[in-house]
């Protein structure tokens, strides 16, 4: 949210938090982030007040499964209440195209209305200029994992996959809140053996993560769940191939060509990453793609949407 704040503000924007308690704020766009039943009362307001307003969620993928859940939702649950809300909304921004077909088609929301604005990547992050020197981390030619350590992230199965093909790992990322055992035991599966490495956390946008993408051969990320990980967007930009969990969120168009495994199965995360291995350009997503989450771009993308709005407003 901050950084879609910033972006815009980059290219010309007058943007700002609002304080709901200086009553001589003035404007025009108001932008609301989530899909919170909370944001009812701020919706009716700004209605009552001639503001137009931009909401920006993660939503679910289209699927039967999702399909059900929005039925008992609608019948006994948020989606019922929500439906009111989103009726005030003059647009709705998601992530991706799947998203955006879940939101019309699943959801009924007017298509005109869906604006698909991906998360943001730091210019740092493209190209594969200035990578990390041989060995800056212990290791060279390297499988990268960046994220939370956790049992959804499932950092064990990988580990047990570059144990199999004998490659090495490094992990970036701090363990989970709550998930202080699963830490545990990627830390003593690490332990065995040579060639895997953990640092626990590097600042995000910094030269060292830039340099953690751009020494790897694969970045590898076999989730049970995500919308839009950051993670596989910054590697992306660096131009690594990608493994993912073979799941809807790997199927989007900011994911294309990516090595596809069952997060369940150690064996198909090994067989990905050889796939990816034996072939990194065919498993890389076209850049003209990964281009659209550059900061500018995405800063301009929300700026269309609040001139258009704001009807010249921004």
């Amino acid at each position: 949210m901050i950084a879609a704040m910033e972006s815009a503000r980059a290219v010309g924007a007058d943007v700002a938090p609002l304080d709901f308690w200086r009553r001589e704020a003035d404007f025009d766009v108001l932008h609301l982030w989530g899909l919170d039943l909370q944001h009812s009362s701020t919706v009716n307001w700004a209605r009552a007040g001639s503001k137009r307003t931009v909401l920006s969620a993660l939503v679910n993928y289209p699927g039967w499964k999702s399909w059900l859940r929005h039925l008992a939702s609608l019948a006994a649950g948020p989606a019922r209440l929500r439906r009111s809300m989103l009726a005030m909304i003059d647009c709705v921004t998601v992530v991706n195209k799947a998203q955006a077909r879940y939101l019309v088609g699943t959801v009924g929301f007017p298509a005109e209305k869906v604006t698909v604005v991906p998360n943001l990547v730091d210019d740092i992050f493209f190209g594969a200029e200035g990578g990390a020197e041989p060995g800056a981390f212990g290791i060279e030619n390297y499988v990268l994992c960046a994220g939370n350590i956790c049992r959804r992230k499932n950092q064990l199965a990988l580990v047990g996959a570059c144990r199999k093909l004998g490659v090495p790992l490094l992990l970036v990322g701090n363990v989970l809140t709550g998930e202080e055992d699963y830490g545990r035991a990627v830390a003593e599966a690490i332990a065995v053996g040579h060639g895997f490495r953990w640092i626990r956390g590097l600042s995000p946008g910094s030269v060292e993560l830039a340099g953690a993408y751009r020494g790897a051969v694969v970045f590898a990320l076999p989730s049970y769940l995500e919308q839009q990980p950051i993670s596989a967007l910054e590697a992306a930009a660096s131009g690594k191939p990608l493994v993912l969990g073979d799941l809807p969120y790997a199927r989007q168009e900011f994911y294309a060509c990516a090595a596809l495994a069952d997060p369940r199965s150690v064996d198909a995360i090994a067989k990905a990453l050889q796939k990816s291995l034996d072939q990194p350009a065919a498993h890389c997503p076209p850049p003209s793609v990964i281009e659209q989450c550059r900061r500018k771009k995405v800063g301009a993308a929300y700026v269309a949407i609040y001139q258009q709005l704001g009807q010249g407003a921004v």
